[in-house]
């Protein structure tokens, strides 16, 4: 069996101040730091083979401090990185929410035909993630397999660990920061979902 843990980065500079982040390289908060202690101690004793991350900071940092208990190689990877947002990088939700209506409607209500003026489809960040899956897993056969990336980005991984369509995706939440899913692969390289969003370690 091989195993695949994954993981949200921790809360950043753009959750905190609640601005549309995509490709933007934005860097951790104090909580962030604290929500990667946390999760660091809840994978502590799993046994963890490789670790694959989005090479953004608030990933590559998530990725990092989980490492601490592992020492295990970390590579980073671009079909990782959250959805790119186009013109919504970088502006607060509530004023995306009044400049841009028809699409911030899609964005909460409709995300499988969604894309941000100058943006990425859903379907294209369906497609690179879930490729960057089977490249991942086809390569690191009966390991334990941590990958850290973004909540978009996940939120597809666990649409195609359903083994639904893209059109789905909708009945899934982004979840929390530092949330964690875990998915097994059998020997046909088929998904199985064992654990998905789980964040009670994040609770005081």
């Amino acid at each position: 069996m091989t195993k695949l843990i994954l993981v949200r980065h921790c809360q950043s500079e753009g959750n905190l101040e609640k601005f549309f982040q995509g490709t933007i390289d934005t860097d951790i908060t104090d909580v962030g730091f604290d929500q990667i202690n946390r999760t660091a101690v809840l994978l502590k004793n799993e046994h963890i083979d490789v670790i694959y991350s989005s090479p953004k900071k608030r990933a590559l940092k998530s990725a990092k401090g989980i490492n601490i208990y592992h020492n295990v190689e970390i590579k980073t990877d671009e079909r990782l990185c959250e959805i790119d947002a186009g013109l919504w990088e970088g502006i607060l939700l509530e004023n995306i929410q009044k400049t841009f209506p028809q699409a911030f409607d899609k964005w909460k209500n409709d995300p499988a035909n969604f894309a941000a003026p100058g943006g990425e489809t859903m379907t294209h960040v369906y497609e690179r993630v879930k490729a960057a899956i089977e490249d991942i897993v086809s390569q690191n056969k009966e390991k334990t397999i941590c990958i850290v990336s973004h909540g978009c980005a996940i939120r597809n991984m666990m649409c195609y660990a359903h083994g639904w369509s893209i059109d789905r995706i909708g009945e899934l939440t982004i979840g929390k920061n530092m949330t964690v899913n875990i998915v097994s692969f059998d020997d046909a390289l088929r998904p199985h979902i064992l654990m998905e969003g789980y964040s009670s370690h994040l609770e005081n």
